[in-house]
């Protein structure tokens, strides 16, 4: 795991929801509207992230971070959006500019997110899915497959 770990960390610079060995997205039983807004305030609360471009009809969030020590440059979308069961969902990814990995940076920026999310809304509003444990579990599968992979052309 550890290894895995720190493979991922050196040679991967992108994190994105959608991918199924990437972190978890987001499911709020909460009115598009109040997960829109409250997400606009949380990346306005967070220190040398400037919002590049929001558009509420498409539900998406353009954000330029940049990073404490080295001050690189990463890009950060967001998509929100009713699902076929009314409920709200929340996507990112985040890609870094410079670089092939970025020790975790852009996992940790998105869990940063979402936990600040998770708690300004409540508890009550996040829903876990089904769906979140069987991509874990496909992304493990995919993480073993490369790793594998690797090892057989070394």
């Amino acid at each position: 795991m550890l290894k895995d770990t720190l493979h991922r960390w050196l040679t991967e610079n992108v994190a994105d929801t959608r991918a199924a060995d990437g972190p978890e997205g987001r499911v709020y039983a909460a009115p598009f509207a109040r997960v829109w807004d409250e997400l606009l305030a949380q990346i306005a609360r967070q220190p040398r992230w400037k919002l590049a471009h929001k558009d509420e009809v498409l539900g998406m969030v353009t954000v330029r971070c940049r990073s404490f020590l080295f001050r690189f440059m990463d890009d950060l979308t967001l998509w929100v959006a009713l699902d076929e069961n009314a409920l709200t969902r929340v996507e990112a990814r985040s890609v870094s500019r410079v670089g092939r990995g970025d020790l975790g940076a852009n996992r940790r920026r998105i869990g940063r997110l979402f936990h600040s999310l998770d708690r300004a809304l409540g508890p009550e509003c996040r829903l876990r899915e089904r769906r979140d444990r069987v991509r874990r579990e496909r992304g493990d599968r995919a993480r073993r497959e490369r790793h594998d992979a690797a090892r057989a052309t070394a």
